[in-house]
């Protein structure tokens, strides 16, 4: 059951990232593609493995987060047994992580046990892990793990909050996936390492956060644990006139408005479009009385002093008075 269940999580998550990239895998040429290994020659490819190129124009233009899924790739068109797994694995299936990892997670099937650092392919990191053949899928011409034994990696190599970030994320992408689900999922991993963590991500994890950031805000918050907070409510909304309403990413108290600005909202060739939406957003919220905080995940970072500049900045807006008409429902 839990097999079939991960099966029809992916069926169609996975979007074929070498449409995309256009990845050359150099094992596969021929010594009649003279034209490709002169361009390599020219330095007009970047090597992603070994075996993998692509164009180094728009391997250089890509987002971070972009480059990191080229490079999830390059790994799995490399590989002979292996599996990409962890981040890189939520990354190919399109989940968002808290993180952009620097190095490819690879699992072997069963219980076979990784060669010496110097055997492995550039860019990759190995874990010597039991992988049962139920939690490896085979998409477009590559391994990567399942969604449960993904969330499971994440939970075990980067953290409870990292395992959030991708949990809320698929949870987000596929409604029916639902904490019970989760539970559910975590009772086939027994005697993995990782498996508290991964219950304690699914314990914090929600459907419907907007993204890694806004998580990770939301966790931030959880720990501080003010006595000042009433309420915090996600993705409130609000209607406004014509058909037209807002979501905003908190709001606490019903009268302080918190939004983390993320690369999602500024990732747009519209750019000018997006931050005059803004602008309207925040002078209908301003009118209404509502304080607006915007954050930056920079200011979601803990300082060396241990302080988090997001709950400084809260707690300060905290100790205001709201205004009269918003004052009975805060």
């Amino acid at each position: 059951m839990l097999g079939f269940l991960t099966v029809q999580i992916h069926s169609e998550a996975m979007k074929n990232w070498q449409e995309e990239f256009n990845l050359i895998n150099l094992t596969k040429l021929s010594h009649s593609d003279i034209d490709i290994f002169e361009a390599i020659s020219r330095g007009d490819f970047t090597k992603l493995t070994h075996e993998v190129v692509i164009d180094a124009d728009k391997y250089r233009n890509l987002p971070p987060w972009d480059k990191a899924a080229a490079r999830a790739l390059a790994v799995g068109m490399t590989v002979d047994k292996a599996v990409v797994a962890g981040q890189a694995a939520a990354r190919l299936w399109g989940y968002q992580t808290l993180g952009v990892e620097k190095t490819v997670l690879c699992l072997l099937p069963g219980r076979s046990r990784a060669g010496s650092i110097k055997q492995q392919p550039l860019g990759t990191r190995y874990r010597n892990s039991y992988l049962s053949p139920r939690d490896i899928r085979e998409v477009h011409g590559i391994r990567v793990t399942g969604a449960f034994r993904t969330f499971l990696d994440i939970a075990l190599d980067d953290g409870v909050v990292a395992a959030v970030v991708t949990i809320d994320s698929a949870r987000r992408l596929n409604p029916s996936l639902t904490r019970e689900k989760l539970m559910h999922s975590a009772e086939s991993f027994p005697r993995h390492r990782g498996v508290k963590a991964y219950r304690q991500a699914i314990e914090l994890s929600i459907p419907n956060s907007d993204s890694a950031q806004e998580t990770r805000a939301r966790l931030i918050l959880r720990e501080a644990n003010l006595s000042e907070i009433q309420s915090v409510q996600v993705q409130a909304r609000f209607d406004q006139s014509h058909n037209k309403h807002f979501l905003v990413d908190f709001l606490i108290n019903e009268w302080i408005i918190v939004e983390i600005d993320g690369r999602s909202k500024y990732n747009s060739p519209e750019l000018n479009e997006v931050l005059m939406a803004e602008r309207d957003r925040e002078k209908f919220f301003l009118n209404q009385g509502y304080a607006v905080l915007r954050i930056d995940p920079k200011q979601l970072d803990i300082d060396q002093n241990g302080e988090c500049e997001f709950i400084g900045i809260l707690k300060n807006t905290l100790q205001k008075t709201p205004p009269e008409h918003l004052k009975q429902a805060a």
